[in-house]
């Protein structure tokens, strides 16, 4: 028997043995789920029948009582696949599936899919009851507004409002104005059903930015670079010193380095979207001047060797790589990848220290627009399948998800029981056990968490997990950095829904606009086309290719986004 198996019976007893604390999931959760829809005045305004009971109401989780099986299509993490055969092996699952009553069929994807399994699946006609993606989203055709109109999905805005209770409490105190419009399609539907993170809303995190040496840096007497003119001198200074590569760049399609804009932003641009301006009008960001400036500081970087030649074949981690062995002085990274790189950096070179940079700026005292920031809606969110014969049960266990006590479960395990994975301070903070942060067999953070947890069932953002998981003060130096002096408010909101034209035309243009502009982005970076003389033809031929038109469907999409009630 393998170690995973043998563990996740002994913690499947321990949970079973919390079941006087979550078994109901009633009491003080289910008071608080009541208040928060109280306070929405839900009852009224949403139609809630006065004779339909939730589980919430009655102080009951029991949805089924055992003979309904949800066929669920969800993520399941690469650490846990080396122990369990699916999610249904997971003790957190087992948990919910007594409380429940339910039983469930997962369906996972092979490591490293890249969406066409997902695609398999819409092809076959047959999808699972439940699906916890974002591939609706962002490769249907009208995302999920037009996946409802073809008849894939289900509209389940009526029965969210019947049964939902924890989830539209959870809205309410989000503390976000604009919940409604991200949770909303154009029609009014609930399109995001079960994704929402909930930060605070003084939240200004962001969670990607510029890593660099800080030993180099003190070696050399720097400071860590605040405008594009610093940054420059810290690369020289590299150069000069023989580090091989002073800035570790990766290729411009990697999805958290373009939605990030580590150096565009400097600008007021994107590296390679549509964004917005100061009066909210909708531009290709390649056609700006803004971005002209940009690729002349990358142009001059390059010319000097201050950057990796070879960076437009380089993934993030490569470029990650190339930092922890001390080959580069700078990189991009995300908060993980600074714990990440602590670790892999000093097993390399004792003395590795890093710090992370505020994101470059032509004057200090600029405000950067461009980067993401944390939102109380996460991107991915629980759809139902048209075809579904257990629709009320779906969206029944959805919000049974989202109940406190359940939040707590999938997102820290339990701490009952010989190997309970965290244990509560009399403040109410939360810490994880040495079964978690030093486990006994050896096992690394990540995969005990993916065993003795449940992130494909976690709903809610916990930030007081999060300190645990960043507890390294480099972690939270980034998010001070990264988020200092920055906002997103030129940035198109993640939340705009397209017609299925429109979605067919846009993906159209956008395909002939980066097959054209990401080979010339980079000619011109490295020298082979001259900047000055071609910038002209450049823009010209991205206008021909659509660029104007794509400004337009993006225009009408924001229009109809601000629109909503």
């Amino acid at each position: 028997m393998r170690k995973g198996r043998k563990t996740s019976t002994v913690l499947t007893a321990a949970i079973l043995a919390a079941s006087v604390i979550l078994g109901g999931c009633g009491g003080a959760a289910s008071e608080t789920a009541q208040g928060g829809t109280a306070a929405q005045d839900a009852s009224a305004a949403q139609g809630t029948d006065a004779g339909t009971e939730t589980a919430a109401e009655t102080g009951s989780a029991k949805i089924a009582d055992g003979d309904v099986t949800l066929t669920v299509f969800c993520d399941f993490q690469t650490a846990a696949r080396a122990y369990y055969s699916d999610l249904g092996e997971n003790p957190v699952v087992q948990k919910i599936s007594e409380d429940t009553g339910l039983q469930f069929e997962f369906i996972h994807a092979p490591v490293g899919d890249d969406g066409s399994y997902f695609q398999q699946l819409l092809a076959s006609g047959d999808l699972p009851d439940l699906m916890y993606t974002n591939l609706f989203q962002t490769t249907y055709p009208g995302g999920v507004e037009g996946a409802i109109a073809d008849g894939v999905l289900l509209n389940v805005t009526d029965l969210v409002e019947q049964y939902a209770v924890n989830f539209n409490a959870l809205c309410e105190e989000s503390g976000d104005p604009d919940v409604q419009k991200k949770i909303r399609g154009d029609e009014g539907n609930i399109i995001k059903f079960g994704t929402t993170w909930l930060p605070p809303t003084d939240n200004n995190k962001v969670f990607n930015g510029l890593i660099v040496r800080q030993d180099w840096l003190d070696k050399y007497n720097l400071e860590a670079p605040v405008t594009l003119e610093d940054y420059t001198n810290v690369l020289r200074t590299f150069k000069e010193n023989g580090v091989q590569i002073p800035l570790a760049l990766c290729e411009f399609n990697q999805a958290q380095f373009y939605a990030n804009n580590p150096i565009s932003s400097a600008f007021d641009v994107s590296i390679k979207d549509f964004d917005l301006d100061e009066e909210g009008q909708v531009h290709y960001s390649r056609t700006q001047d803004g971005y002209k400036e940009f690729l002349k500081v990358l142009n001059q970087w390059a010319e000097e060797g201050l950057i990796d030649t070879d960076f437009v074949s380089r993934t993030i981690d490569d470029s990650l790589k190339l930092f922890q062995n001390g080959t580069a002085g700078m990189c991009f990274a995300h908060t993980y990848n600074v714990k990440q790189s602590v670790t892999a950096g000093a097993a390399v070179d004792p003395e590795f220290k890093l710090t992370s940079c505020v994101l470059p700026r032509v004057n200090a005292e600029d405000t950067t627009h461009m980067s993401k920031i944390t939102s109380s809606i996460n991107s991915y969110s629980w759809q139902v399948s048209a075809a579904s014969k257990h629709a009320e049960e779906a969206v029944k266990f959805v919000d049974y998800l989202m109940d406190p006590e359940v939040m707590l479960l999938t997102a820290w395990g339990t701490n009952e029981g010989e190997e309970k994975t965290y244990t509560e301070n009399a403040d109410g903070t939360r810490e994880f056990t040495d079964f978690v942060s030093n486990n006994p067999d050896g096992l690394d953070y990540d995969t005990v968490r993916s065993l003795y947890m449940c992130a494909p069932f976690q709903i809610k953002y916990d930030e007081t997990m999060e300190a645990a998981q960043y507890a390294l003060e480099e972690c939270h130096q980034s998010w001070d950095a990264w988020g200092m002096q920055n906002d997103d408010k030129h940035t198109l909101p993640g939340y705009l829904t397209l017609t299925t034209e429109e979605s067919k035309e846009l993906t159209q243009i956008k395909t002939k606009l980066a097959n054209y502009s990401d080979e010339m982005v980079y000619r011109f970076i490295f020298g082979e086309e001259d900047l000055e003389s071609g910038w002209d033809g450049f823009v010209a031929q991205l206008k021909e290719l659509g660029s104007e038109r794509g400004e337009e469907i993006n225009e009408a999409a924001y229009a109809r986004y601000e629109a909503r009630e």
